[in-house]
């Protein structure tokens, strides 16, 4: 009897870090590199970039804030799919999908104060693992932590 609970113990111990493989590395690659091309469309656009570093924005406030509005969007959209894509598969590096400086990190770092206790969770999970290294991990728990 001992046995049998200490196998289903280590059974689903050991199932909780299974994560599935990548059925296609390129297709995720394109999917991950896109969502961050989307994560940067209006951070590097003019408009936000104007504003940076302490200097007074030359565009309106009203326009500034529309702009940041259709980012946020994107940012919801990228964090609801990488939290998705993460609990699948698990943290995907650069590495494990041959998809260099993906630096997919900071969609997670761009993320809305409504998603951090999720996020906290999946890089928890994520970083015991073995799978998060630690400096993405302190970068991402920094910011749903509130300690950047």
């Amino acid at each position: 009897m001992k046995k049998h609970i200490l196998c289903a113990i280590l059974f689903f111990s050991l199932g909780s870090f299974a994560q599935e493989s990548i059925p296609n590395k390129i297709k995720m690659c394109e999917t991950l590199t896109e969502m961050f091309e989307n994560d940067q469309m209006y951070r590097n656009g003019k408009i936000l970039k104007d504003g940076k570093f302490g200097r007074k924005s030359t565009y309106p406030k009203k326009v500034v804030d529309s702009v940041w509005k259709l980012q946020w969007k994107l940012d919801n959209e990228n964090t609801e799919q990488l939290i998705k894509l993460t609990k699948k598969y698990g943290w995907i590096s650069d590495e494990r999908i041959n998809c260099p400086k993906l630096n997919i990190w900071l969609i997670f770092r761009h993320s809305q104060k409504k998603y951090y206790k999720e996020i906290s969770e999946v890089i928890e999970k994520e970083h015991n693992a073995k799978r998060l290294n630690d400096f993405y991990y302190k970068l991402i728990n920094d910011h749903v932590t509130g300690k950047y």
